[in-house]
Parts: structure tokens; sequence; C-alpha cells
């Protein structure tokens, strides 16, 4: 009997030892977990070059265990390089089910990252991580991140709207027409614009794009489309006057171009330094009409420009090669002189790496993080932060964290 027994425990051992390695194996996808950010490095050191840096919930397709501290990861964007293993957490794929309608499948586990496309209730979806927030998905708009909240892991019910084709309405915050191109992405021409409200027949979803086919034939971007109908306007009373509508300022005024550091400005699409691409650039001393103002942004014409949006920061109403004259007893601000570019040291008291931003405002995505003693070069400043080359990065630093 006591032979019998040791038989069998002999080969339960043997079958767990066989079991496990398999176990382990079946979780290719790791995540970035245990930290708000991860530094993808060119090699397996704390003081290789920072190739850029990831945060939590950022997926990891591919992973290959350097040693018992790195492994060399591709990222979901394409990312590749060295991390840190302790940072990374393995994950067990599954399949997920969409809860609601309208779903945004975004590029990155956060809302700032650009959707590539729309999910419905009930979409099926292969959930390959599930981080803290975010999961990265695979499913037939493609892969993408969605937050854990609109992810079941119970068969969800298909609603009425999912699929195409499907009627939808125009909408815009601004209150401005919307583009319809011939093609599914901002780089095909405008076919024709849409005023806020029209309804539309959406035949086909690809990538944050629907295809129409009503009331025009083209493609518009997801983000200006709901199906949800537009409010009826309330029936006024026998001789009852309508409440205006506010619009955005339409006084036309000239202007001219201006910028700190002499050199062309940018002209975009919309206005907004993010998600709106640059249409044109135009010089300084340029004479343009201003057409309408918002949010600190000028949409204007002139100089070739059909119309686009400035800054107003660059906007003067000072004629090139003119200075405005003193009223009575007004003491002259001094000019501004340019900015001298000059060579800094990043530094913090606490010796950690400084983040190097899009923008100039801690609302901006963080680029890059740079190392406390290294040397950048620094071409311009702006409330308080420094516009900051390093390597091939170029953004704006705290200039708290510069020393000249």
């Amino acid at each position: 009997m006591k032979k019998r027994f040791t038989l069998l425990l002999t080969a339960l051992v043997l079958l767990a030892t066989m079991v496990l390695p398999i176990a382990a194996s079946a979780a290719t996808y790791y995540y970035v977990s245990g930290t708000s950010s991860v530094k993808l490095r060119a090699n397996p050191n704390t003081d290789a070059e920072t190739k850029s840096v990831y945060r939590k919930d950022f997926a990891v397709v591919s992973y290959k265990k350097y040693d018992k501290n790195w492994a060399y990861v591709h990222l979901s964007d394409g990312g590749q390089g060295y991390m840190m293993t302790k940072y990374l957490k393995a994950s067990s794929s599954f399949t997920g089910y969409i809860r609601k309608d309208d779903t945004p499948l975004r590029s990155g586990p956060a809302e700032t990252y650009g959707q590539s496309a729309t999910l419905y209730q009930g979409d099926k979806v292969k959930v390959m991580t599930h981080g803290n927030t975010w999961s990265y998905v695979s499913g037939t708009a493609g892969t993408g991140y969605v937050k854990n909240t609109q992810i079941s892991s119970t068969e969800v019910k298909r609603s009425g709207n999912a699929g195409t084709p499907y009627t939808a309405w125009v909408v815009n915050p601004n209150n401005r027409t919307v583009n319809v191109r011939v093609g599914p992405g901002k780089k095909y021409a405008i076919d024709v614009e849409l005023d806020p409200g029209t309804q539309v027949t959406v035949e086909h979803v690809e990538n944050g794009w629907c295809e129409l086919s009503e009331p025009v034939s083209g493609w518009m971007m997801s983000n200006y489309l709901t199906k949800t109908p537009p409010a009826p306007t309330p029936t006024l009373a026998p001789g009852e006057t309508p409440t205006p509508t506010k619009a955005p300022s339409t006084s036309k005024r000239i202007r001219y171009i201006t910028s700190p550091n002499g050199k062309s400005v940018n002209v975009r699409h919309g206005p907004n330094e993010k998600g709106y691409a640059v249409v044109a650039t135009i010089a300084v001393g340029s004479e343009v009409t201003v057409l309408s103002s918002e949010n600190g942004w000028s949409r204007i014409t002139g100089s070739g420009i059909t119309s686009g949006y400035v800054k107003n920061s660059y906007l003067t109403s000072l004629k090139p090669g003119t200075t405005r004259t003193p009223k009575p007893g007004e003491t002259p601000k001094p000019t501004k002189e340019p900015f001298a570019s000059f060579t800094g040291t990043v530094y913090s008291e606490n010796g950690r790496s400084v983040n190097l931003r899009q923008g100039a405002g801690m609302g901006y995505a963080t680029l890059t993080q740079v190392p406390s003693g290294t040397q950048v070069t620094v071409s311009d400043e702006t409330s308080g932060w420094y516009k900051v080359s390093f390597g091939e990065f170029s953004g704006w630093m705290k200039k708290e964290y510069v020393k000249k």
C-alpha cells in the first residue's frame, strides 16, 4: 500500500512539472504596471538612452527576457527597446463584449489618445491585456484600447444601433460646418461641408471615419456624428420673440502676423494645436483679416490662405515698421528683445529626470524624460517655460529645471 501511494505521489509531481510551464507560456502579452510610467531604453541599463516613455496599461505585444532585470520588448505603437521586467505584468487573454454603443477604440491607454474606430454594444473583442484602467483589445474594427468599465466578460446583447448602415446627425461643439472628404483621412480633399444637425446615412466605419451615402457620398470623422437626434425647436407662443443664440464673434478686422523669434507662424485647420493639422505657414508681417475669435484663437484669411486658425498671441494691430503712439501721460513699454538661445543644464533637487512636454503647460503630453545633469539647447521661453532641444526631441520644460 505504501509503495502504491509513493508511485501515485511521484506521478502527480511529474504531471505538475509538465502542466505548469504550459500555463505560464500561455500569457504572451504584457502591460506596464506598478508605476505611472516606464522608460523604454536603447540598452539594458539605467544609464542608457531613453527612447520613449510609456504610461501604465500600455501593452507589450512581444517580450523576450534578457536577464532577471530586463526584457527586449515591442510596444503596441511600434516602439522597440529594453524595459525593466519589474514594471511589466503578464496578462492572459479572454473574450469580452462591449457594454454600450459609441465606445471609442483608442490608440493608447488614455482619453488624450486619438480614436481609431467606434465600437457598439455587443461587439465581440479579444482582450489581450487587462490593465488597471484600460484593456488592449482586438476585433473586427482593429486593435486598440478600451476602458475596462466598457468591457464585460459575459456576452452582451447587441443593440438595434449596432452595425451599419445607420442614421446619424452631424454635430460640432463650435457650431461650424464639418468637412466631408473623398477618402477616410485628412490627406484626402474636402468635397463638401455639412451643417450641424444634418441627417446622414452611414454605410461603413473604418479607423475613426464614417462613409456616408446620404445626403452626399464621402467620408466624415466619427467624432462629428451622433445617433442622438437634435432637440426639436420649441414652438413659440403667439407674439413671443425667440431668444437669440450667442454666435461667435464675426467682426472682420485687419491684423498682422508677429512671432517672438521672427519665424513664420503655423496656420491650423482648427483652433487648437492638438488634433488639427498645419494647413499653411505665414510670414511675420503678413496682413490678414480676422473672421472670428474663440478660446485664444482667431480664424483668418489672406496672404494666399483661404481660411485657417492662428493663436491670438501671433496677431498684432500694428503694421510692420510702425510704432504705437503712447497716450498722454503713458510710459511706453520697452520693446521685447529677441530671445537669445543658450546651452543650459537640466537640474532637479532630487536628481530625478525631468519631463519634456509637447507644449508649455502641465496639460501637455510627455515626449520624453531628460536626466538631471544633461546639457540641452534652449531656443525660446514663455510664461515660465523654456523651449528645449534634447537629441531628436524638441519640447517645453519648466524654467526652474534648466540652469544657464
